[in-house]
């Protein structure tokens, strides 16, 4: 046998080796894929729509429906002091004009009790600046400029008293705010507001200042331009009256029948 025949057959076994394993190959079925397990996403929690505060607010602060906003909340965790939107669809108006008792943090559920109302019990000191005093003084249509005095304005205490050389006219305190005319605390009124009494912001010493003016004669209110009510209240001579002076003094003179109450500062006349 010559060289030639036998590459020949061994090119002929080869190839029937290779269509053998090709025929086995497309005989046999194929593999199974390994079957996906569908694993199903877990429902979404039931939420509701809570009232927060959008921003930071400070303890008597007044507040606009623009200091509160709508946000979801998971239903488990909405306790029943919390505003919801479907318990309490108005709240954003109602709570216009409040006062916050206390602070709220940007996002935090709001609270009825935190929030005081005009008119509430506890509405007026949560009105007062820290460290003042609210005190209400008689004025009329003629000592309350016409009615033209709104809650929130500026005004200066003029003391008026009869004596024995005839009238004298002082201010006894300087840019006082009016917090309210009567039981009126806002100052979004349509006109004129006349009442029988203002109730003022003043500090301890401008409160007692005023009380003696009111004791021993009258009390008007000169309302102050918009323009001019930079800084806080201060009696005449500049001083915001912020310190209590223990020396100051009151003592009744009785001349011919007729009692005057005359202060002496410092315990001297």
């Amino acid at each position: 046998m010559n060289i030639v025949r036998i590459i020949v057959l061994a090119v002929a076994g080869i190839a029937a080796l290779a269509a053998a394993f090709f025929v086995r190959g497309a005989m046999q079925p194929p593999a199974a894929e390994p079957a996906v397990e569908q694993v199903e996403a877990p429902a979404p929690a039931p939420q509701m729509r809570v009232l927060v505060a959008a921003r930071d607010i400070g303890p008597g602060e007044r507040v606009d429906a623009a200091a509160f906003r709508w946000t979801p909340w998971p239903e488990e965790a909405v306790i029943p002091a919390y505003l919801t939107q479907e318990g309490a669809p108005d709240a954003l108006e109602r709570l216009a004009g409040a006062v916050a008792r206390s602070s709220f943090s940007a996002g935090e559920p709001v609270l009825d009790r935190k929030l005081v109302q005009p008119g509430d019990a506890g509405f007026m000191a949560a009105v007062l600046t820290p460290g003042m005093r609210a005190v209400a003084v008689p004025i009329s249509a003629r000592s309350g400029a016409g009615g033209f005095i709104l809650p929130n304005d500026r005004v200066d205490i003029i003391a008026t008293e009869d004596n024995e050389r005839g009238v004298a006219a002082a201010i006894a305190v300087e840019n006082v705010r009016v917090l309210a005319i009567d039981q009126t605390y806002s100052e979004e009124e349509d006109g004129a507001v006349v009442g029988s009494t203002a109730t003022l912001e003043l500090t301890q010493e401008q409160a007692r200042e005023v009380s003696r003016a009111v004791a021993v004669g009258d009390v008007s209110l000169a309302l102050r331009s918009v323009a001019d009510t930079s800084g806080g209240p201060r009696l005449p001579d500049g001083r915001s009256g912020s310190a209590s002076s223990s020396d100051d003094q009151v003592v009744r003179v009785i001349r011919y029948g007729n009692e005057r109450r005359v202060a002496l500062q410092g315990g001297a006349p």
